[in-house]
């Protein structure tokens, strides 16, 4: 089997996280001391997957620069969605550049478990987790273990079993196929061809999609997902800088980026602070600090601070 190609969709603006989206993308910001982007390509080389097809638009520069500078050993290549069409449409504009299996893992979206299951099972497969309200997702229904039925956001759910954003096809020419007739059929929900319609195709042609259950994933659309996402990573991984440790009480679990200038703070719990931010006489709790942020005598809780937003 050839290797597979990631496709990663981050055209989008989010809506959600403004006004901390109107300097960056969505996943751009940053939770526990790196960019969502940064978390997900290391989730995407952690499988071995070496080329990579991101979809961009909204303030495309960042995401192009991020990657560039900190991915340079992957085989990347960018291409523009110059209208938000829908994430059908963003994966369909992969098509040039992907053959044989492809893994599509959406740009906002943290996934916790084990995604090798998923990409190398040997068959095509979509990520789902129960959830508490399934109108909000795209939705699988199941009979006798198979998946029978896809529907995005339903306002009357026929199962609470929600799809997470992470999906491998063995043969992304089939996807492909199938978003193509999705296209010629002119469907769309709330005028965005979505990625689900090409799956119902894909289960109308005959096709299998297995079902593999994830232990939760993070689509970081709010701040208090961010927050969320930024609290779960820090319980999992503690890392102060010594010369951050010897100026300032620092209470586990912290997250601090090498080269922070930090001194006479309180920090913690769950404070998480990227690169080259600058931090004095301030009590953080809760708390995400953007990369380049600089402030003095402040206390925050619950609050996600970048250089923008104070």
């Amino acid at each position: 089997m050839k290797p597979f190609t990631a496709i990663i969709p981050a055209a989008g603006k989010g809506v959600r996280l403004l006004p901390y989206t109107a300097n960056m993308p969505k996943t751009m910001i940053t939770v526990a001391g790196k960019p969502i982007l940064g978390h997900i390509l290391d989730q995407v080389e952690s499988l071995g997957i070496k080329k990579v097809v991101f979809i961009v638009g909204y303030k495309k520069e960042a995401i192009v620069e991020f990657v560039q500078s900190q991915y340079p050993h992957l085989d990347v290549t960018f291409v523009e969605q110059p209208e938000p069409k829908g994430l059908g449409h963003a994966v369909y504009l992969a098509k040039p550049y992907v053959a044989g299996p492809c893994f599509v893992l959406l740009g906002d979206t943290i996934v916790d478990g084990d995604l090798k299951p998923l990409v190398f099972g040997g068959k095509n497969a979509i990520g789902i987790r129960t959830v508490q309200d399934p109108s909000r997702f795209g939705i699988v229904e199941m009979k006798n273990g198979r998946i029978v039925s896809f529907e995005e956001k339903p306002e009357k759910p026929k199962s609470n079993l929600a799809i997470i954003g992470a999906y491998a096809f063995l043969e992304s020419a089939q996807l492909f196929d199938a978003l193509e007739e999705v296209i010629r059929s002119g469907k769309t929900v709330k005028n965005e061809i979505q990625l689900t319609d090409a799956l119902s195709v894909l289960l109308g042609r005959g096709v299998e999609i297995v079902p593999v259950e994830m232990d939760d994933w993070f689509d970081c659309g709010t701040v208090e997902v961010l927050l969320q996402t930024n609290r779960l990573l820090l319980d999992r991984h503690h890392q102060v800088p010594a010369e951050v440790e010897k100026q300032n009480k620092i209470i586990p679990p912290c997250w601090i980026a090498e080269g922070v200038s930090a001194r006479n703070c309180v920090l913690g719990p769950y404070v998480s602070v990227a690169y080259e931010a600058e931090l004095t006489e301030c009590t953080l709790q809760d708390v995400i600090v953007g990369p380049q942020t600089k402030f003095t005598h402040k206390t925050a809780s619950h609050v996600v601070l970048d250089k923008y937003n104070l």
